[in-house]
This record gives C-alpha cells, structure tokens and sequence, in this order.
C-alpha cells in the first residue's frame, strides 16, 4: 500500500528496475542472435566457396550428382542445428523475462492485498460485505492469472517438443531423399 510519498517513490522505482532488468535481458537476446547470426554467415560463405571449388574440380558428372545429393543431410541438419539455437536463446529470454515480470505482479498484488486490508479497517460499519466482494475478486484474479501461466507453460513445453520431434524428424526424411 502506498501511503507515503516514500512509499511511492519506492514503488516507481521497483517498476523502474524491473523495466530496466528486461531491456537488458532484451538486448543481452539479441546479441546472441546477432552473434548466432554471423557466425551461420560464415560458416555458409566458407562452405559455400568448399563446395563451388569442388564442383569446379569434378571431372564428370556423376560426382556433380554425388555431391549435390550428398550435400543434402548436412544442410538439414545445420538448419536444425540453427533453429534450436535460435529457440534456445528466445525460450531462455523469455524465461527470464517472466520470472521478472511475475516478481513485479507478486509486489503489486501483495501492496493491493495490503491496501484492501487498511481499506477494511478504516471502514465504515455496515460495509463489510464490500470489502468481501474486494477480497474475493483479487483472489479470482489471482487464480485466473495462475491459471494463465500454467496454460502458458504447459504451451511453451509441447512447442518444445514438437520442435524437438520436428528436428529428429527431418534427419531421416533427408536421408531417404538423398
């Protein structure tokens, strides 16, 4: 409950760093795609120019044929290999970012439980029944916004593991094509 200009002062400056712990959080995510980015861009440019000296060596075209089917499984299995790494990093900044988020929901509903308590003692006789209504919805907040994010959970692990099904998927799918 804010009932001091300290108080407010407080209050604003615990949202502040909150906002400011996931700006960082944000940026730190980027970076790692940024590097995760420039890395794959590399490595392609490297591969690539391997593969254009080895078409250029080939003597006939069987090993023209040869090469591209081959070529196949490993490409897939980079591709793979990048999209984890990019789920990785946006699945543990998002993490990160709610566990933040749920510590400044935790804070401000326990100040608004603390601010309907110093309602209920200085009210008025005659209305307690207002104050009970108040309780009773913070906690059908509470257990909906609980609910919300175990709904939100439980999604996050089936894309988790439909991601990983998808990969071990393809790597056979690859194989019979080439």
């Amino acid at each position: 409950m804010v009932n001091t200009p300290e108080q407010f002062v407080q209050a604003q400056k615990l949202t502040f760093d909150t906002f400011q712990a996931v700006a960082l959080k944000s940026f730190e995510a980027f970076e790692k795609l940024a590097e995760l980015n420039l890395q794959a861009m590399k490595s392609s440019l490297e591969e690539s120019a391997d593969q254009m000296r080895g078409l250029m060596s080939a003597k006939d075209i069987k090993v023209v044929g040869d090469w591209s089917v081959n070529g196949l499984q490993p490409a897939a299995d980079k591709m793979g290999a990048y999209a984890k790494h990019v789920y990785d990093i946006a699945s543990e900044t998002g993490g990160e970012i709610a566990r933040l988020v749920e510590k400044q929901m935790a804070e401000g509903q326990k100040q608004f439980t603390a601010s309907i308590d110093a309602m209920a003692k200085s009210a008025p006789a005659g209305s307690e029944g207002i104050v009970t209504l108040m309780k009773s919805a913070v906690s059908a907040a509470n257990t909906a916004f609980d609910q919300v994010q175990k709904a939100t959970k439980q999604a996050v692990e089936a894309a988790e593991a439909n991601l990983t099904a998808a990969t071990k998927a393809t790597r056979p799918a690859t194989r019979k094509a080439a």
